[in-house]
């Protein structure tokens, strides 16, 4: 064999070799930090997000998901869409509501598919029903570890509109449902549960200082520290927020890669759960 044959089948080894590590996607925990003067020094609040389930399944009576959602120890479990999907029967999702509840308090906002299945009412009382908050265009204060935050939430857009099946709604009716935190305080730290990412410059109308989110589903085909995702639905080819951590004034947003697995492959783009762990650095009140 000469020595261009062997460049060849090293290239092509090499080629499989990188194919077959990038569908090795499994379940991974990311983690993000966050700091904020609106919580006191040495306070903080860990929050697990998960969003797209679509109704998967992992392992008997989502054993492995919940594994890993016990050993983080959450303080706070937010829920950003498309955890039901429209087709697929709906135990999965139902097995992980029934769970959960028993870990720390739960919130819920809709996805798309939610809405696309036509029964996104029934959805949200089988949520309700199982202790989950299922936040509406709306907000409330939440207190945990003696700190408060207000936690807001919208419906998806594809609540908006026509709402007709497979439809996304409408961008001008989805901005009119946000301008409703228009006079959000701005004294308590504010989180933001949406499912739709690419809004991000809507959010930061507002005195958002967190968007959680997801919908994206990672781009589904990644090529790490080039392309962070190839197509993604409201965003097309290349998504700008595909996945991951996004700044915008003052205002983060980080958007979850989801959980969902069907018969597109992902591609360096594991399953994810989010873990964020938002720090105080603000003076001592008390003192």
């Amino acid at each position: 064999m000469d020595k261009r044959k062997k460049i060849i089948n090293a290239l092509l080894l090499c080629a499989v070799g990188i194919g077959i590590a990038g569908l090795q996607c499994g379940l991974v925990t990311r983690y993000y930090t966050l700091e904020t003067d609106k919580i006191n020094e040495g306070q903080t609040i860990r929050l697990l997000m998960l969003s797209d389930l679509h109704s998967c399944i992992y392992g008997k009576n989502q054993c492995q998901l919940m594994e890993r959602i016990i050993h983080e120890q959450p303080n706070c479990i937010l829920l950003c869409g498309d955890i039901v999907d429209d087709k697929k029967a709906r135990d999965g999702a139902e097995q992980l509501f029934q769970q959960i509840t028993q870990i720390a308090p739960c919130y819920y906002v809709s996805g798309n598919h939610e809405f696309w299945s036509g029964q996104a009412g029934e959805i949200f009382a089988i949520i309700e029903s199982y202790g989950i908050r299922v936040l509406r265009n709306e907000q409330e204060t939440v207190t945990i570890n003696d700190i408060s935050f207000t936690l807001c939430g919208v419906d998806d857009p594809a609540a908006t509109g026509t709402r007709q099946t497979h439809s996304y709604g409408e961008s001008a009716a989805y901005q009119h449902t946000l301008a409703q935190f228009e006079e959000l305080t701005t004294e308590q730290f504010s989180i933001l549960l949406t499912h739709r990412p690419e809004y991000i410059l809507e959010y930061s109308k507002y005195p958002f200082d967190l968007v959680l989110c997801g919908h994206a589903h990672g781009g589904q085909w990644r090529i790490p520290y080039l392309i962070n995702g190839l197509i993604a639905p409201n965003q097309g080819l290349f998504p700008k927020y595909a996945g991951g951590q996004y700044s915008y004034g003052g205002m983060t947003e980080i958007v979850g890669r989801g959980l969902a697995r069907d018969w597109k492959p992902r591609i360096f783009n594991p399953l994810e759960i989010v873990v964020v762990e938002v720090c105080g650095r603000g003076d001592d009140m008390s003192s």
